[in-house]
């Protein structure tokens, strides 16, 4: 059933089950009924006509020998009968041999001609019996009997018997049986919501901490009220999540464990870049004071050699804080990140070590600056992680091209190298924690682990694409921040 609770659907299927057998109880009980009762009223007619057929027989088998004339003496019956039996019979027609009516109680039919009179040859058969309706739409049975002694036909006597009783009595036993659904329904509400508040409920409420659960609220717990098996499945219940929270809990810190351990691994990477342009400011500096020492009296020489100090440790002091930032431990905190800045502060971080590898980089960035949902230090550690990736698989220098676009609701990030590719066999281990092919301290095989746990956590997906001696394409796919919709 389409949206429909477990209270309406259990309300449902109980009182469609009452009406359903009571449905059934009534129609076979109303068949039943309406035949015994067409059963008792055709032997009735039956019996009232044959009944009727002899006297009248006896009148016309006098007048035929002329012992005694007719004179009003069948009418008299008929009117008799009629009167006895005014709940039932409706008509008599008596038809002479050739089926013409001479006696009725409709004038109308008088001296007409009888479609339904029996023939001659009837004489010895028994009553006729026919279901009939008449012009006014009531249902009528019809028994029809000759008027004979042994072969000697005098014509036949027709009776027909209402069946409205019937109808009537079978109408009130079915408004009987819908009274009876009707009070059945009524009480199986009342029942039903007892039975919501006893067992429904409970499961309702299970049901609601289940989906507490299901969107991440480890702290869900369900009450355990009963000692039945709603209570043995509610307790089954918090005893999973019980575990579910230690496991969770267990990862977080795992997780966490593993982003550190390759943030440090990064930085020491970083740190021989950094080393370096921390040098060359120095070594300049280090000049400019022997070139001051030197020429102690020429003030504008130290004037220009103090500009030149002042922006050699500005320089120093802007690597080292943007180190410091990078390597600081710091609190998942999801905010606007623009996709584009954050590539480019990397490469920024990474300047040195693309120079020294002869690595060049190639920008193709979207020019609407897509921006997502995410902390944006994790961001740039994934693509720090994914940049030092595509340096180490260029050894011999190459193109590193990073990309951005906007598909849809999503913003995707790729980072191609000209490197010597992934070979097929291992395309699919290259995202396990520890997993490498590099030498012994060349690396800790959590890169790529990392930049998988910080995509998926983020609510996007990460693939590779490569072809051994051509390179290599990580593709990130990551949810746009709503209100920053793309075409494409």
């Amino acid at each position: 059933m389409l949206g429909l609770g477990l209270r309406t659907k259990f309300f449902l299927y109980s009182n469609t089950l009452i009406i359903v057998t009571v449905g059934l109880v009534a129609v076979i009980g109303i068949a039943h009924e309406r035949e015994v009762r067409y059963e008792a009223i055709r032997g009735r007619g039956i019996s009232l006509t044959e009944a009727l057929a002899i006297p009248i027989t006896d009148s016309l088998m006098n007048e035929d020998l002329g012992l005694v004339p007719e004179t009003g003496l069948i009418d008299n019956y008929i009117t008799e009968v009629l009167a006895r039996n005014q709940d039932l019979m409706r008509y008599v027609v008596v038809a002479d041999a050739s089926g013409v009516v001479t006696h009725s109680n409709r004038w109308e039919l008088m001296g007409q001609r009888f479609r339904r009179a029996l023939a001659p040859r009837s004489a010895t058969a028994a009553a006729e019996v026919e279901m009939r309706t008449s012009s006014g739409g009531e249902r009528i049975l019809e028994v029809r009997a000759p008027l004979a002694i042994s072969t000697k036909f005098w014509g036949s006597v027709a009776v027909g018997f209402s069946l409205e009783p019937v109808e009537k009595e079978v109408r009130a036993i079915g408004q009987r049986a819908a009274l009876l659904a009707l009070i059945l329904m009524v009480g199986n509400s009342v029942l039903t919501a007892l039975y919501v508040e006893t067992l429904i409920r409970p499961l309702l409420n299970l049901n609601q901490t289940m989906k507490r659960a299901a969107r991440g609220e480890y702290g869900a717990r369900a009450m355990v009220r009963r000692g039945d098996e709603v209570g043995e499945l509610t307790d089954a219940f918090n005893r999973m999540m019980d575990e579910l929270e230690e496991a969770s809990e267990r990862e977080r810190v795992r997780q966490s464990q593993l982003l550190h351990t390759e943030k440090m691994a990064a930085v020491g990477t970083l740190a021989a870049g950094v080393a370096h342009e921390v040098n060359n400011p120095l070594a300049g500096i280090l000049t400019c004071i022997e070139q001051m020492r030197s020429n102690p009296d020429d003030e504008e020489l130290r004037k220009r050699y103090l500009d030149l100090m002042e922006d050699g440790i500005r320089r120093i002091a802007h690597i080292v804080e943007n180190l410091l930032d990078f390597s600081r431990p710091r609190d998942i905190r999801p905010e606007p990140t623009p996709i584009n800045h954050s590539l480019l502060h990397v490469a920024e971080l990474l300047d040195y070590q693309l120079r020294k590898a002869r690595v060049e980089v190639k920008l193709e960035l979207d020019p609407s600056e897509p921006v997502v949902l995410a902390d944006h230090f994790q961001m740039e550690q994934l693509f720090l992680n994914l940049m030092l990736n595509a340096v180490q698989a260029m050894p011999g220098g190459g193109v590193m091209t990073l990309r951005t676009r906007v598909r849809g609701a999503l913003v995707i990030v790729e980072v191609s190298d000209t490197g010597t590719g992934i070979p097929e066999e291992i395309r699919d281990r290259i995202f396990e924690p520890f997993f490498t092919t590099r030498e012994v301290g060349e690396g800790t095989g959590l890169g790529l682990a990392v930049s998988y746990s910080i995509v998926t956590g983020h609510g996007g997906s990460i693939d590779v694409e490569s072809s051994p001696g051509h390179g290599s394409t990580f593709r990130v796919r990551l949810p746009l921040r709503e209100g920053r919709r793309g075409e494409g």
